[in-house]
C-alpha cells in the first residue's frame, strides 16, 4: 500500500523506516493536515504543520516556508520556525550567499541538501550560523512543482556533535508530506468553497494560489508570468475592484497578505467537490479519471457532473469547459 511515495515496511537506504517514520504517522499527520486546512488559514496551517514534522522526525528545530533560490536571489519571503530564536532569520539573511545548503539546492536542481558542522565542506556563514545557533545536521526539503508560483522549503536541525544525521528515510517522509502541505494550502486553506485566493509578500511576489486563483490571473494580465502582481501591489488592482486584501499572520521575517480576487466567477455557488471536478474536466480527464483521482465512483463524478452542469446553465462538456475558461 502506498501513500505518495511512502509505503508500509519500505526499505529506503537499506534499512526499514524507523518507529516514528512509518506509514501509520504519515497517515496521521496527512489526516490531521486536512481536517485543519478546513478551518485555518495558509500560514496558520503552515505553523502548525512545521512543528508536527519536527515532533515526528525528533530534530531539536526547523524552519519551512516559501523561498525563491535561483542563481540571482536568494529570498524566504515567507516563514515560520520551531524553536529558534527570533533575530534566526536576520542573522540568515545576512549569510545568506553562504549557504551551501540553497547553494547546493540551486546548483545541483535537487530537493534534498544537508550539511554536517563536523565534515569537510562549509563556509564562513555555515560555520557562524551553526555555532551561533548549535546545530550540528542540517538538512532542506525543497517542493517545487510548475503549478506552484513559489517553491516551499522546510530545514531541520539537530544540535550536538554527536546528532545523528538526517537519514534517508527521513527525509523522504518529509518530502512526501511537504508535497501534501502544499496541496492543502493550496487547494484548501486558499480554495475553500472554491475561493479565488493567493498568499503575496509586499513586493507581489505569488508565494501560494489557489486552482481558481490561477485560472483567472492570466485573464485579469495576459502578460502575466505567474510570479508576481503588476506593481504596485495594492493601489491600482484594488482601484479598479479586483482585489481585497488581508494581512495574514507574521511568524517570522516580512509581513505577507492574502488576497481574495474578485469579480463575477461563473463557478462562485459550486461545492468544493464540484470544483475539483470541473478543474479535473477542464484539464481534459475522463471520468473514470477523475475518478480514480478523488477516490469516487465512476457514476458519482457523473452524478457531480451533471449538477454542474445544471448549475451552470451549460449543455454538455464542452460547453462546461468553455464557460469555465471565458471565467
Amino acid at each position: 500500500m502506498t501513500l505518495s511515495g511512502l509505503s508500509v515496511g519500505e526499505k529506503v537506504g537499506g534499512s526499514v523506516m524507523g518507529a516514528r517514520v512509518n506509514f501509520e504517522t504519515f497517515s496521521a499527520f496527512v489526516f490531521e493536515l486536512y481536517e485543519r486546512s478546513q478551518v485555518e488559514d495558509a500560514m496558520t496551517l503552515l505553523k502548525w504543520s512545521v512543528e508536527a514534522l519536527g515532533d515526528t522526525v525528533g530534530c531539536d528545530s526547523n524552519w519551512g516556508g516559501w523561498a525563491e533560490l535561483s542563481r540571482d536571489e536568494i529570498c524566504v519571503c515567507a516563514s515560520v520556525s520551531r524553536n529558534l530564536p527570533d533575530d534566526y532569520y536576520r542573522f540568515w539573511t545576512a549569510i545568506k550567499h553562504e549557504d551551501l545548503l540553497a547553494r547546493d539546492v540551486i546548483s545541483t536542481g535537487c530537493e534534498v541538501a544537508s550539511y554536517n558542522r563536523q565534515g569537510s565542506r562549509h563556509t564562513d556563514g555555515m560555520v557562524a550560523l551553526s555555532d551561533r545557533y548549535n546545530i550540528d545536521k542540517l538538512s532542506v526539503i525543497v517542493v517545487d512543482f510548475k503549478s506552484s508560483p513559489t517553491p516551499l522549503f522546510l530545514s531541520s536541525y539537530r544540535s550536538g556533535r554527536h546528532a545523528k544525521a538526517f537519514g534517508a528515510e527521513e527525509l523522504q517522509y518529509l518530502r512526501a508530506a511537504l508535497g501534501h502541505v502544499r496541496l492543502a494550502v493550496e487547494r484548501d486553506a486558499l480554495g475553500k468553497r472554491g475561493g479565488h485566493d493567493l498568499l503575496v509578500d509586499d513586493d507581489g511576489r505569488v508565494l501560494a494560489a489557489s486552482p481558481g486563483a490561477l485560472r483567472v490571473l492570466p485573464q485579469l494580465w495576459p502578460d502575466w508570468k505567474g510570479d508576481r502582481l503588476p506593481q504596485p501591489l495594492g493601489s491600482r488592482a484594488q482601484a479598479r475592484g479586483r482585489f481585497e486584501r488581508f494581512e495574514a499572520p507574521r511568524f517570522c521575517g516580512p509581513p505577507v497578505f492574502y488576497l481574495r480576487v474578485l469579480g463575477n466567477d461563473p463557478c462562485g455557488n459550486l461545492t468544493l467537490r464540484e470544483h475539483e471536478i470541473v478543474d479535473h474536466i477542464a484539464n481534459g480527464l475522463t471520468y473514470k479519471e477523475i475518478a480514480r483521482e478523488l477516490g469516487i465512483s465512476p457514476a458519482t463524478v457523473r452524478n457531480h457532473t451533471q449538477a454542474v452542469l445544471t448549475k451552470l446553465g451549460a449543455r454538455n462538456k464542452a460547453a462546461l469547459i468553455k464557460l469555465v475558461h471565458a471565467g
